[in-house]
């Protein structure tokens, strides 16, 4: 029976983009569905009166390195995103928007996000550059920034995020498989255990 896996994520998520890779190799060997779920996770943090570690404090310093060398693990190109962490609201109602229509296009704009926010280190809470990264894929910024002020884009993320609360979602990424849950993109291993062995 082919597993379907959540994935929660948030675009300013320096994690969420480590995982990408091990992420698509998981799914391709265990032939896995993966469902993209853009959230909101600063509104997550806000009700659980949680915030992540300063840059400059001693955890956060740690964190940053940390970040770096699995990038780097990973294959992955990387550079920090002036600023960060970014309002990352525009993006995820966008991937919603292009979801309605095209799922497999909204995946391409969620790669496409992550790649300039922390491959290229470009600042994607600036609408200039969220349409820069549309025009590459071939599709109508201005019309994907418009969409963004729709009440049902809105609600969709704010809708989404919320079943992410209940579900007890309180970082990114996080990934289900039925009900049971893995957090970060260091138990992908933990997940891939639990999908051969289910």
């Amino acid at each position: 029976m082919q597993a379907t896996i959540d994935f929660y994520f948030d675009f300013s998520s320096s994690y969420s983009y480590v995982a990408l890779p091990r992420l698509a190799r998981l799914a391709d060997d265990h032939s896995c569905q993966v469902d993209w779920k853009p959230i909101a996770l600063g509104v997550i943090f806000k009700a659980m009166n949680h915030a992540p570690p300063a840059a400059d404090s001693t955890k956060g310093r740690y964190v940053w390195r940390d970040v770096e060398r699995s990038a780097a693990l990973a294959g992955l190109s990387f550079k920090w995103p002036q600023p960060f962490p970014f309002n990352s609201m525009t993006a995820a109602r966008v991937f919603w928007y292009i979801a309605e229509g095209d799922m497999d296009r909204a995946i391409d704009w969620a790669r496409a996000v992550f790649h300039a926010s922390f491959g290229e280190g470009r600042d994607c809470s600036d609408p200039d550059v969220l349409t820069g990264v549309a025009t590459d894929l071939g599709l109508d910024g201005q019309e994907l920034l418009e969409a963004t002020r729709n009440d049902a884009v809105k609600e969709k993320l704010k809708h989404v995020t919320g079943e992410a609360m209940k579900r007890g979602v309180f970082g990114a990424p996080t990934f289900f498989v039925g009900d049971e849950m893995f957090w970060g993109s260091d138990r992908i291993e933990q997940l891939e255990r639990h999908i051969r062995n289910d």
